[in-house]
């Protein structure tokens, strides 16, 4: 199933429940947000939301972005 909330295209997916959703561009720019199916619709909201800040913010285009703690290969 694909969305579009406003000017990004929302796609649902079954993912891990550890995974609830993430975003990325296309080729073409365009971000695009993946949550996850299994999760209710109040939890993909918050899911939503977290994934719109990442956009607002251009967390994608910032090498130096790292999310919850995670650490870059050495």
């Amino acid at each position: 199933m694909t969305d579009r909330y406003g000017e990004y295209t929302v796609r649902l997916k079954d993912l891990p429940p550890s995974v609830r959703g993430f975003v990325f561009h296309t080729d073409d720019g365009d971000p695009v947000m993946i949550l996850n199916s299994r999760l209710t619709r109040e939890a993909n909201r918050g899911s939503y939301d977290h994934e719109l800040l990442h956009i607002q913010r251009g967390d994608m285009d910032n090498p130096n972005f790292i999310e919850y703690g995670e650490e870059t290969p050495a």
